[in-house]
């Protein structure tokens, strides 16, 4: 049987009101699973990086009217759906046999966890979309003989306390 090993993945989130504010530039570049650090002062050499994942929601998104953010044709933008089932559907189908499963986040203030994890009206994030899912399939259960239970725990550690 084989079983699921860490995986890592990284996002870039859209710049904040501030950031466009000061003019800043994205200096980051992504394909699915490499990531390029650009110092944009030319002064030092471009840094990569490997992942599992690398979802870009800088831009390339169009707002539907129901708040929710999908790729423009031709973009590259990473939507809620997309790491769903690149990472919750696993998550959620290894826990539905039985196994324990861990969702961290890491990352500094202001990185875009939340969004990942929660989500915000119109665009649910990984939990809301696995607890959906959890409570379609307990509902298909009809054996009487058949109990669900389920746990979970979520903690969270902001400047150095829980």
């Amino acid at each position: 049987m084989a079983t699921e090993a860490i995986k890592i993945a990284v996002r870039v989130r859209p710049f904040f009101e501030k950031e466009l504010a000061e003019k800043q530039e994205c200096c980051i570049e992504m394909t699915d699973t490499k990531v390029t650090v650009n110092d944009n002062t030319g002064q030092k050499p471009p840094r990569h990086f490997t992942f599992d994942h690398a979802f870009w929601s800088y831009d390339g998104f169009v707002e539907e009217s129901d708040g929710y953010k999908s790729p423009a044709p031709g973009g590259q933008y990473t939507d809620q759906k997309k790491v769903w089932n690149l990472l919750g559907q696993t998550i959620l189908d290894k826990a539905w046999e039985g196994k324990n499963v861990t969702l961290f986040a890491y990352g500094q203030t202001g990185a875009g966890k939340s969004y990942s994890i929660f989500g915000y009206p119109g665009n649910p994030g990984v939990i809301p979309m696995a607890a959906t899912k959890i409570f379609e399939r307990t509902a298909e259960n009809t054996d009487p003989n058949v109990r669900y239970e389920l746990t979970v725990q979520m903690v969270e550690i902001y400047m150095e306390k829980i």
